[in-house]
């Protein structure tokens, strides 16, 4: 069976798609990595922790290399403390 015009178009445009996809994740990945900075990927809902009266959230990054968590104040509104995890948060030590 004879190819088409289509088959050809069709297989090296998503070739270019998937390698374009793959450069661009790895740049974001470097990017990520050498920021210093983690990118949240998981919230859990808000508790309150032993020994405070007051909520928290704990937040779950990752910075290209590993997995850290992070616990930030919880108030509905956002005004003394988060009502969301920040997109961007760096590792306390």
């Amino acid at each position: 069976m004879p190819k088409g015009l289509g088959d050809e178009f069709g297989q090296g445009f998503m070739q270019r798609v998937l390698i374009t996809a793959g450069c661009l994740l790895m740049l974001a990945w470097l990017a990520l990595t050498g920021s210093g900075k983690g990118i949240v990927v998981w919230q859990s809902k808000p508790y309150v922790a032993q020994g405070h009266s007051r909520p928290a959230i704990r937040c779950t990054y990752f910075d290209g290399t590993r997995i850290f968590e992070r616990g930030f104040l919880y108030t509905p509104g956002g005004g003394l403390g988060y009502s969301r995890c920040p997109i961007l948060a760096e590792e306390m030590f």
